[in-house]
């Protein structure tokens, strides 16, 4: 078996690690960027103290902070026209999975032609971006590290995804003290999310030697941290395990793939507006259920990582208690069903088909333990609704 292994080429992890943001820019040669965030960053200064680290190392810099929870079509192109107007040369994030993936599409589109819809395939891009300094700033996406970016189009009401090698980002800055401000449902939403990935890329089809340990590791991490994170945000050794367990998720999903949970979670983002990782949370335990049989040992070996088993317990006692918690742990961090998020029922029944198709026809359902079908696919956005 031959796989390739697709990582930032260079990433600084720890306590102030965004303060390299100026040195990192240097060494990729820019003298003019777009900051890509959001409001709230904004609106907490974060956006204004990187603004300066880069104008410190002499860069010019243009401030795009537009970014909402559900980046689209919209927003990449006002960005990417602020880019070309103020003549950038690189592309620095700031914020969770929407601020980075709304700016690794513009560094892609920066160098090649064509809509944004033309970019959201696999490995459609031809020439190399200008690249991105990534600045996470909530311990669950992992998009820091990632090959993929997920953009909404609002006309057809879908997520849409792309990757490409040439969406990993340039450099990673991963300061989970960027993090300790984050409220508990924010934790819990964003943190299931990194689980998501993790327990995923550990079950997924296309999982191999080099991307288990990372998978296992990020499990064992936030597992053992999200309560902590949650209780008390300021504690830094919970909130450092979640930021490096997101980020080795990360490392994980974008080169073993994700699976079914992502695939449905998707339509319900789109359909909806969940946020996405609350989606993820409202699916993971009922996907896992489904899926368990065709792959226990993997989630045997997942519960045990999780240090759910007891001693001389079989594969199939580890994949019962592993759901059991994992349905458990939703109801300890009050993640909210899609009835508790306010969706109207008839609504969602009248969704129910569509996003199942939309399921179907994304790439990574492919890479589940169970291929599902519409029925089954179906049958599981009812179970979750309540």
């Amino acid at each position: 078996m031959q796989y390739t292994l697709d990582l930032p080429a260079r990433s600084v992890i720890g306590a102030e690690a965004r303060k390299a943001a100026g040195e990192e820019a240097r060494r990729l040669n820019w003298s003019r960027v777009l900051l890509v965030s959001d409001p709230y960053m904004e609106q907490e200064g974060r956006v204004e103290e990187i603004r300066q680290l880069l104008q410190k190392a002499d860069l010019a810099v243009s401030v795009y902070a537009g970014v909402t929870a559900e980046p689209d079509t919209e927003m990449v192109k006002e960005a990417l026209d602020q880019y070309h107007k103020d003549k950038c040369d690189g592309v620095v994030a700031l914020g969770g999975g929407s601020p980075m993936d709304t700016a690794k599409t513009i560094a892609v589109m920066a160098t090649n032609e064509g809509p944004v819809q033309k970019f959201m395939a696999l490995n459609a891009v031809e020439k190399p971006g200008v690249g991105v300094i990534a600045i996470p700033t909530t311990a669950g996406t992992g998009s820091e590290t990632t090959v993929a970016v997920v953009i909404a189009d609002k006309r057809s009401k879908v997520k849409m995804s792309g990757r490409d090698r040439s969406f990993v980002p340039a450099a990673a800055l991963v300061d989970y003290k960027l993090t300790m401000t984050m409220p508990p449902a924010l934790t819990a939403a964003v943190g299931v999310d990194a689980l998501t990935h993790a327990i995923e890329a550990y079950v997924s089809r296309l999982a191999h030697e080099s991307t288990d340990p990372y998978a296992l590791s990020a499990i064992k991490l936030i597992w053992n941290s999200i309560r902590a994170a949650c209780r008390d945000g300021s504690n830094e050794e919970a909130r450092k395990n979640m930021m490096v367990g997101s980020f080795q998720a990360g490392i994980a999903f974008s080169n073993a793939s994700v699976a079914l949970v992502h695939g449905m979670s998707e339509p319900l983002g789109a359909c909806f507006h969940v946020p996405h990782g609350l989606s993820n949370a409202m699916l993971l335990p009922a996907v896992t259920k489904f899926s368990i049989t065709a792959a226990p040992a993997r989630y045997a070996h997942i519960a045990r990582v999780m240090g759910l088993s007891e001693p001389g317990q079989t594969d199939d006692q580890c994949c019962r208690m592993l759901v059991e918690q994992l349905f458990q742990l939703n109801r300890d961090l009050k993640l909210q069903t899609p009835a508790q998020f306010g969706i109207d029922k008839k609504e969602y029944d009248s969704m129910i088909e569509k996003m199942a198709a939309d399921t179907l026809a994304s790439g990574c359902t492919a890479h589940n333990p169970i291929v599902p079908t519409l029925e089954q696919t179906m049958q599981i956005y009812q179970e979750i609704y309540e």
